[in-house]
């Protein structure tokens, strides 16, 4: 895939619609994908490309995608077209959703994990108590450490982790609506 003339500002992105320039119309689908043109999946260079666009702009506005095919021949393909960009990222919005269930279940179970960890550690740290003696300090302050530290991952998880899977449901959910335009085709 050709990437050439990409937004540089923020104020580019989101004026323009989301730009995707091929050879032919084979290069906006996988080449190792065996089945006719209008049944394969989308080339993963194509589809990466025209999703990073898409978690860029803001967030409101629907979503053009402009195919650009440079030897000009997609006469009668263009629904093949439109129906293999919908259909790529309704899956990948289904995948993304999926992916999400799984991350906040692991968060939700490393959560009780965690305060099971921080009780425990915590009530070891304080029958030990505090002591004159530097070993015994020591232990009780790293069994205090190594409870804090047990909530670590999931409050790293339900905190940070889920932003990205959501931003890219998101935009996965735009793009299966999006409108696809020819404009090469206009110019016949």
């Amino acid at each position: 895939m050709e990437q050439r003339n990409w937004p540089r500002t923020r104020d580019e992105l989101n004026d323009k619609p989301i730009q995707v320039r091929v050879a032919t119309v084979e290069h906006i689908f996988n080449p190792m994908d065996p089945t006719p043109l209008e049944e394969r999946s989308l080339n993963q260079e194509v589809a990466d490309w025209i999703e990073e666009w898409a978690e860029d702009l803001d967030k409101d506005d629907p979503i053009t995608v402009e195919i650009h095919v440079a030897d000009g021949r997609f006469a009668g393909r263009e629904h093949a077209i439109v129906d293999g960009l919908h259909n790529h990222f309704e899956y990948r919005e289904w995948q993304a959703g999926r992916e999400l269930r799984k991350l906040l279940r692991q968060g939700r179970l490393s959560l009780l994990i965690g305060i099971a960890a921080l009780a425990g550690f915590n009530a070891a740290s304080r029958v030990i108590g505090t002591s004159d003696n530097q070993v015994i300090e020591v232990i009780h302050e790293g069994l205090a450490v190594l409870g804090w530290v047990s909530m670590w991952k999931p409050l790293e998880i339900l905190l940070y982790d889920w932003w990205p899977i959501r931003r890219e449901q998101s935009a996965c959910r735009r793009l299966a609506e999006a409108e696809v335009s020819f404009p090469s085709a206009a110019l016949r």
